[in-house]
């Protein structure tokens, strides 16, 4: 998995790893096993002047971002895949289950402005 989709599988090893109780260099010496050649020329600079993280998830960091750079057209997608459940409207992307905020702010100020009257109105009886 990680030769096909090498992030997603950092992500997925991410959380995972986070379940199982192992120590930094454990985590690091596995993802060093499925680093692409690609990769591991990009960082060699890193290794070269003993700056490679300690920590794992910042050593994921690395890569991902490192990896970003090197592939910035395997590394763009959308939330809910390529078209998923959003639906195009109007040439804008939207999700059928998306709250639409202005309507939400309209609805609160004309709340506000119904309770602040009644308020009023109670004030001057």
């Amino acid at each position: 998995m990680a030769k096909k989709n090498f992030v997603k599988y950092v992500e997925r090893y991410r959380i995972l790893a986070r379940i199982v109780n192992y120590t930094d260099e454990v985590h690091i010496d596995k993802l060093k096993e499925v680093v692409p050649d690609e990769l591991q020329n990009a960082l060699v600079m890193y290794e070269i002047t003993n700056q490679t993280p300690k920590n794992w998830d910042d050593y994921i960091k690395l890569l991902i971002s490192t990896y970003k750079v090197l592939h910035p057209d395997k590394t763009q997608g959308a939330i809910f895949g390529p078209d998923g459940n959003v639906e195009k409207s109007g040439g804008e992307r939207k999700d059928p289950d998306a709250m639409e905020i202005d309507e939400v702010k309209k609805k609160k100020r004309e709340e506000f402005m119904i309770l602040s009257n009644i308020y009023k109105q109670r004030l001057q009886k």
